[in-house]
Formats: structure tokens, C-alpha cells, sequence
């Protein structure tokens, strides 16, 4: 009997040790070691979507803008604090609060801007208090349940000029492959957009297609921005990452000049604000009516028709980041305008962003946490 328990207490503290271990890699998110019959982890459901599958769950959302996207504002003061700046375009500090109100409305995603070029040091880095409200900020919405965008945003140095392109680009690759470390356990509810209406700033090309030459750096960028952020590696290796025509503008040539990355998680990103008159200019017509607009209409349902032939068609994903129409005190036409332009989404299959900036396209109060016009919420979720 003594024999059999001095054995058993000996095989006890033999074992014990190597329980601990398997424990201890465990909690790091290791795989076990030395157990037979071992099968290799499943991939996650986001790993196995497609880029067009992802996009559809993408769905219907809306950005905030004009806070972490303020720019320009160091001349003013020299010492202003993080929290100073980006309430300095008239928005309150994001918070919670309004992520929860957003998912709880039903939208699935949210853009959240970024503009890095007054948070940077001269040799490039990202100063560590920015990147990490960033992060804190991102970190708030997943926790809502949304999927999250961020960008590169109001970029002074990211201007396309042709003089400059090896600079530019250098910078544009030192600014994302930042980015893809800070987030690179991110799993792909994060998605990168690499750009943000890239043009020559206050040239006669700024908002139209585009020259070849400028469509061609935007496709130098593109491929800039995947390659550095496939190259962090982590989870960067599977994120979604969108990519844009010229000035992300749905005319044809900018969309025929746009040349895909060779990878198969990319998801094409444009800006559509149709017509430009009634959605973009307060001076402009406040009426929109489905059946006297018809001319509108025509010309809205050709640029769906455009993105369908240069991408949907060829099971290329397309998520509309930037649309809306501003307040002028015409609820019931921007009403209207929604759902037709809803219903082209819904057609093409494309997921779409609303534009709210915390001014004119604004349609939740972010200090309350209330939607402002729930007759437009309403056609943007349903």
C-alpha cells in the first residue's frame, strides 16, 4: 500500500508541471505542445468571407467626421491639446455613447476619418498620444458590435503633385505600415481605407477624373498602401482593404484607369454626392421628387451603372463611403432623395456610409446621443 502511494504522489508532481505549462500557453492564445491527434485551428468566419461577402455585411453606416480628421488648426495654437483639436471644428469628444447609439439604430459600420499630418514629428512618426486616441476611439466602436473604417484624411502633404511622387509616396508608406503595427491584432473588423479623395489640390483636374498621369499615381498609391500593410504581417496579412479611383470619383475615366492590386481582399471605395447641386450647395435647388427629378435620376442611376460594369459585374466589391445631402430645412425632398438613392444600392448590391460631419449633413446629435431625423434613418436601415 505504502509502495502504490509513493508512486502516485511521485506521477502527481511529475504530471503537475506540465499541466501548469499547457495552462500557461493557453492563456497567451498559444497552441498545446506535445499532445497527439492535434488539429489545426479552423479559420475565422471573417477569414473565410470573400471581399464581396465582407463588403455586403458592411451594409448601411455612416461616418464621423470632423473630429479625429480636423486639420490645420497648429497655427492657430502652438500647445493645443489633443482634446482641444478635436473639438476645434465644432463636434464634441467622440465617445461611446454615440457608437452605441449608432448600432442600436441599426447601422452596421462606421468611418471613423483620420487626419495624421499635424500629429506627426518631422521625420514622419505618428506622435504616440494621437495614435493612441485613435485607438481608444476604434476600440470604443468594435465594442458597440460596428465594423470600423479609418483613413488617411485631410493630408496636406499627400497632394498630387507629380514633382513629388517618390516623397510622397514614401511618406504615405511610412504613415500605413505605423498604422498596420499599432493595429496589427486587429481581426478584420477593422478595415484600412488607404486614401481619401486623392487629386491635385487647387488645379482644373481636382474634381473631375483625372489626367493618366495623376490616375496613374493614384494606382502607385494603391499599391503602396496594400503592399505596406500586407507586409507588417499579423492579422494585416487578411484585413480588407479598400482602395480608390481618382478622387474616389465615379466617372468613367477615373474608373477604367483604376488598376486592382493583385489580392483578393480589396474592396473599391468612391464618394458619391448626386446631384452635386441638390446635395453639395445651399444655394442650389432644396426640392427633390421622384418623379419631376427625372433627368436627375437618369443621371444618378448612370453612375450606378458605371460601377456595376467596371466592378460589381466582375464580383469586385464596391461600399459607397462618402454620400449624403445637406440640411436645408427640406426634411421631406432629402427624405425622398434617400431612398432613391437606397434603391440603387440595394440593386447593385453596394453598402453605403452617410456623411455626417456634425454640421449640415449631420443627422445624430452627438452630445445626446438622439438622431436628429429619424424619418432619414429610418431609409438608410430598413
Amino acid at each position: 500500500m505504502t509502495k502504490r502511494l509513493l508512486a502516485l504522489i511521485i506521477c502527481f508532481f511529475m504530471i503537475t508541471p506540465l499541466v501548469s505549462q499547457a495552462a500557461e500557453q493557453n492563456a497567451v492564445g498559444s497552441a498545446s505542445v506535445g499532445l497527439p491527434n492535434q488539429k489545426t485551428p479552423e479559420k475565422s468566419a471573417y477569414e473565410a468571407f470573400t471581399a464581396a461577402e465582407f463588403a455586403e455585411k458592411l451594409s448601411c453606416g455612416m461616418n464621423l467626421g470632423n473630429s479625429l480628421d480636423v486639420a490645420h488648426m497648429l497655427q492657430y495654437n502652438l500647445n493645443m491639446s489633443l482634446a482641444e483639436y478635436e473639438k476645434s471644428w465644432g463636434n464634441p469628444l467622440i465617445a461611446k455613447e454615440q457608437f452605441t447609439a449608432i448600432y442600436a439604430a441599426g447601422f452596421q459600420t462606421v468611418r471613423i476619418p483620420v487626419s495624421w499630418d499635424e500629429h506627426m514629428a518631422a521625420d514622419g512618426t505618428i506622435k504616440t498620444d494621437f495614435l493612441n486616441r485613435v485607438q481608444e476611439v476604434v476600440d470604443m466602436a468594435l465594442a458597440s458590435g460596428l465594423y470600423v473604417i479609418i483613413d488617411t484624411h485631410h493630408e496636406d502633404w499627400l497632394n498630387l503633385d507629380l514633382n513629388k511622387q517618390s516623397e510622397i509616396t514614401a511618406r504615405f508608406a511610412n504613415v500605413w505600415k505605423q498604422i498596420a503595427v499599432r493595429f496589427q491584432s486587429y481581426d478584420e473588423r477593422l478595415v484600412f481605407e488607404g486614401l481619401n479623395e486623392p487629386r491635385l489640390k487647387n488645379s482644373s483636374y481636382e474634381w473631375t477624373g483625372g489626367t493618366a498621369e495623376l490616375q496613374a499615381f493614384v494606382n502607385v498609391l494603391n499599391e503602396t498602401f496594400v503592399t505596406t500593410v500586407r507586409g507588417v504581417g499579423g492579422k494585416n496579412t487578411q484585413r480588407f482593404l479598400m482602395v480608390c479611383p481618382y478622387c474616389h470619383r465615379v466617372e468613367e475615366d477615373a474608373l477604367r484607369a483604376l488598376k486592382l492590386p493583385n489580392d483578393e481582399r480589396l474592396i473599391v471605395a468612391v464618394h458619391l454626392y448626386e446631384p452635386s447641386g441638390f446635395c453639395l450647395d445651399a444655394n442650389a435647388s432644396h426640392s427633390w421628387n421622384t418623379n419631376t427629378n427625372r433627368n436627375e435620376l437618369q443621371a444618378m442611376e448612370k453612375k450606378f451603372s458605371l460601377l456595376k460594369k467596371y466592378f460589381v459585374s466582375k464580383n469586385i466589391p464596391v461600399v459607397i463611403t462618402e454620400f449624403g445631402c445637406m440640411d436645408k430645412g427640406n426634411l421631406p425632398d432629402r427624405v425622398c432623395w434617400t431612398r432613391d438613392f437606397i434603391k440603387y444600392c440595394h440593386e447593385a448590391g453596394i453598402s453605403y456610409l452617410w456623411w455626417d460631419n456634425g454640421g449640415d449633413f449631420r443627422i445624430l446629435n452627438r452630445e445626446t446621443g438622439e438622431f436628429l431625423y429619424p424619418e432619414i434613418v429610418k431609409v438608410l436601415t430598413e
